[in-house]
């Protein structure tokens, strides 16, 4: 009879064993399978954004393909907006957000589309999502503009341009 008992024993260890066994093997691949799941649902949409110096430095050295999805920030240069009537295509130049003089670093860009509220906005953050073709153009395939950080109201605004104020 202790044999019988030692032998039951000896069948309950491996037993237990096998369920942690089990318990860990689907508990990896559950995580494996929702780690998978996450990467293809976020993979493409954490793309982040290059500044238009940054844009063009990475296209002088051949990092970025011609066609290669990306995303470049910057604001729209006064002046450089084109509409053909009747179209919906649109062609303009943004700089980075540092400064808008003429040393600053442009980037010609096309977008096919209506444009957003606040693309206008000398304050907007622009941010184009889109490809480049080589030839000096970014296509543009959808356009985000962000929010002005700080509130300006309408006074301040006014008493920044030039010649308000003044009486002639």
């Amino acid at each position: 009879m202790a044999a019988s008992g030692a032998e039951a024993q000896n069948t309950e260890i491996p037993e237990s064993r096998s369920h942690r066994t089990r318990f860990i093997i689907i508990a990896v691949v559950v995580l494996l399978a929702l780690f998978a799941m996450i990467w293809a649902a976020f993979g493409e949409n954490t793309r982040y954004f290059l500044t238009v110096s940054e844009f063009n430095d990475k296209q002088a050295v051949q990092e970025i393909q011609d066609g290669q999805m990306v995303r470049v920030s910057g604001k729209l240069v006064e002046g450089t907006f084109d509409r053909p009537e009747k179209s919906t295509v649109s062609r303009f130049q943004i700089t980075d957000k540092e400064g808008t003089n003429s040393g600053s670093a442009m980037l010609l860009a096309t977008y096919d589309g209506v444009l957003p509220d606040l693309f206008f906005n000398p304050y907007s953050e622009i941010i184009l999502e889109g490809s480049y073709n080589g030839e000096g153009v970014f296509h543009a395939s959808e356009i985000l503009v962000k929010c002005p950080s700080k509130y300006r109201d309408l006074d301040e605004q006014l008493e920044e341009q030039p010649g308000y104020g003044t009486s002639t």
